[in-house]
């Protein structure tokens, strides 16, 4: 080794010991200056066993890795109870009357964990058992919002081994760091919801299960001690909260079902199809600047029109419909009205980007 080499690992190290120094001071304060409230953390990793790994490993990407952990804060805060989250989860059940049996299983969970303070958001591993189009993932993603958590998803269709989801031995060539690790360094929050979409069409073989880490992940004391295979130091998972959906739970391995508290979610009645499109359609008022052009109610004729379509259909269907009154009306007129004729399930993409082009007009 030259001296120039020499002096650049030198350095290096110097500023690996640095940010070791610095980061572990800034960790300690963050526990020492927390609001009584917020005192609660979760250690997501241990800085000592990030630098003791820096330093004995030869690998240049699981280096850059590792230095980038010592760069981050290794606790992390935890969601929180409020006040008002049984109210808000009552009106959750207004927007989605068909997952009414998964919210009353989040009360019952909330009620349990409020007894000691701080009380810290938990549910329990669940599966989300239903055919497709009942709009699965837009509950849990409105639930994690309403609870006051991050949202991660992943689908589970696509991922043909467990290195998607525990990382890949750094030596290999495409190797990275899995799902599970990114997801918990970019939460804000310890505990946030991990979902497993469609975790009943995994494909792989034995050898490379998708599943295999969940054995542990989905267990709390084992979930502990988590270890990305391209990370290799042990992480903390066991506040994430996990869900999961299928279509066919029975096609999911005995072992992993055994491990989650099982929900059957039904079709919607036409009474609750009604509600879920009047959301829907609040929904996008409330999420474009357009909104407040339209009429805040959909009429009868509307409302059991849509009432007809799967809850996941029902947005794109609203999207089109929306369109085609801006152009009915030549965006003349206020509010605008949504009719039953302009609700054309049989529309599709081309036509639903056609369709909100008029949108442009009001």
């Amino acid at each position: 080794m030259n001296k120039k080499s020499l002096k650049d690992v030198l350095k290096t190290q110097t500023a690996v010991r640095d940010d070791f120094a610095y980061f572990s001071d800034q960790t300690e304060k963050l526990k020492s200056h927390l609001p009584e409230a917020d005192k609660q953390v979760f250690e997501l990793f241990n800085h000592s066993e990030v630098k003791e790994l820096l330093d004995f490993t030869q690998s240049d990407k699981q280096k850059a890795v590792l230095r980038a952990m010592l760069k981050e804060p290794s606790v992390k805060r935890v969601a929180i109870i409020n006040d008002d989250v049984l109210q808000t989860l009552d009106g959750l059940e207004d927007q989605f009357p068909n997952f009414s049996e998964v919210i009353s299983l989040c009360k019952t969970s909330l009620l349990l964990s409020s007894l000691e303070q701080p009380g810290i958001i938990q549910l329990p591993p669940m599966l989300l058992a239903g055919p497709p189009g009942l709009g699965k993932t837009l509950f849990m993603h409105t639930l994690a919002s309403k609870l006051g958590t991050d949202f991660y998803s992943l689908d589970m269709s696509t991922a043909s081994s467990g290195f998607v989801i525990n990382g890949g031995n750094c030596s290999w060539a495409d190797s990275k760091p899995g799902f599970i690790s990114d997801s918990l360094r970019k939460s804000r929050f310890a505990n946030p919801v991990i979902m497993l979409d469609e975790v009943d069409k995994v494909t792989g073989s034995s050898q490379f299960d998708p599943l295999a880490p969940f054995y542990s992940l989905l267990e709390a004391h084992t979930a502990r001690r988590f270890v990305d295979e391209y990370i290799e130091v042990p992480m903390n998972a066991s506040a994430v909260m996990w869900v999961a959906t299928a279509n066919e739970p029975e096609l999911i391995p005995a072992p992993i079902l055994s491990r989650m508290h099982i929900v059957d979610i039904p079709q919607p009645t036409r009474s609750q199809a009604r509600k879920i499109a009047q959301s829907v359609y609040t929904g996008l008022l409330k999420a474009n600047p357009w909104g407040k052009h339209f009429a805040p109610y959909l009429n009868e004729h509307a409302l059991e029109k849509l009432a007809t379509l799967p809850p996941r259909q029902m947005k794109h269907c609203l999207k089109v419909a929306m369109g085609q009154s801006v152009q009915r009306s030549g965006g003349k007129y206020r509010p605008i009205i949504i009719t039953h004729k302009d609700i054309r399930p049989d529309i599709r993409d081309s036509s639903e980007q056609r369709g909100m082009g008029f949108l442009a007009k009001i």
